[in-house]
C-alpha cells in the first residue's frame, strides 16, 4: 500500500483480503463510514484488496484445467496473474500520483504460540481434502453437460456470433468453441480445450490464449454477481465507482498482456 500513498490502516485490510476478501472490503468500507477514507482512497484500496482473491483462483482453476490441458493450463492461470497484478500495479501508481505520502504508521504485532505438528496438519489437510471433493462435484457433472452442449452443436453455433473477436485478436477460428464457453463456464471451456489439444487440430499456446481472450470478455457477464457484491459493502454511490474504475483497470490490463502475448500466437 506504500507504492501507492494510501492511508496506512489500508494495509490491514489488504492482509485480511487474503483469508476473505469479503472481510478485507467490510473493513474498508468500516473506516470510509468513519471518515479515514475519501471516495479515491476507497476505490483504489478496494480494487488492490481484490488480488489476493484472484491469485487464490488458482485453488479452483489448476485442478481443473491441468489435467486436461498440462502446462498449458499453468501457462493460462500465469496469465490471469500477470493482468491481475498488472492491474493492481496500475492503480497503485495512479495512488501514488494524486495522494500525498502519508504519515509514518507503525503496526503492533502479537506473539502467537506454534501449532502442534497434528493440528498444523489437520489445518493443511482438511482444506485440501474440501477441494478435492468440490473439484470432483464440480467437473463430474459440467463435464457431461459440456459433452451434451458439444454433441448438439451450441457451442460451434456461439462460436459463430464471436466470430468477429478474429479481426482484434490472433485467434485461430478453431479455438472459438473455448471463447464462446468460456463465457458460460470456466469448466466447460476447459473440457471444450482439453478435447482440442487431444485431437490435435490447435496448438496448446492457442488454447492458453483463447482461454484468457475468453476470461477478458467475460468481464461484462461477471456483473452479474459484481454489481450486488460491491453494491451490497459499499453502498450504491461507491460501489457504483469501485465497480466502473474497476472494469477501466481491468480493461486496461488484459488489454495489455493480449497485446503482448499475441506476438508470441502470430
Amino acid at each position: 500500500m506504500r507504492l501507492g500513498n494510501l492511508n496506512p490502516n489500508c494495509g490491514a485490510s489488504f492482509i485480511t483480503s487474503i483469508v476473505s476478501p469479503t472481510a478485507g472490503h467490510s473493513m474498508l468500507a468500516d473506516l470510509r463510514a468513519r471518515g479515514n477514507l475519501n471516495r479515491c482512497e476507497l476505490t483504489i484500496a478496494a480494487i488492490v484488496n481484490n488480488l489476493p482473491g484472484e491469485i487464490a483462483t488458482g485453488k479452483s482453476i489448476l485442478p481443473l484445467a491441468v489435467p486436461v490441458l498440462g502446462i498449458y493450463g499453468v501457462v493460462y492461470y500465469g496469465l490471469l496473474l500477470v493482468a491481475c497484478g498488472l492491474k493492481a500495479t496500475i492503480m497503485l501508481l495512479v495512488g501514488r500520483i494524486i495522494f500525498d505520502k502519508p504519515k509514518t504508521f507503525t503496526a503492533s504485532v502479537n506473539n502467537r504460540q506454534s501449532e502442534s505438528f497434528w493440528a498444523a496438519s489437520r489445518l493443511v489437510i482438511n482444506p485440501s481434502v474440501k477441494v478435492i471433493l468440490k473439484t470432483l462435484r464440480t467437473m463430474i457433472p459440467v463435464a457431461y453437460l459440456v459433452y451434451y452442449l458439444i454433441a448438439a452443436g451450441f457451442f460451434d453455433k456461439a462460436a459463430n456470433y464471436l466470430s468477429f473477436i478474429t479481426a482484434y485478436l490472433p485467434l485461430n477460428p478453431l479455438v472459438m468453441p473455448v471463447v464462446a464457453s468460456r463465457l458460460l463456464s470456466p469448466a466447460g471451456a476447459y473440457t471444450v480445450a482439453g478435447g482440442l489439444l487431444a485431437s490435435g487440430t490447435v496448438s496448446g499456446s492457442e488454447l492458453s490464449f483463447a482461454l484468457f481472450a475468453g476470461a477478458f470478455i467475460s468481464t461484462l457477464t461477471s456483473l452479474r454477481y459484481t454489481i450486488p457484491y460491491y453494491c451490497g459493502i459499499f453502498g450504491a454511490s461507491d460501489g457504483a465507482v469501485i465497480i466502473g474504475v474497476s472494469l477501466l483497470s481491468r480493461t486496461l490490463a488484459y488489454g495489455i498482456v493480449l497485446f503482448v502475448t499475441s506476438f508470441f500466437i502470430c
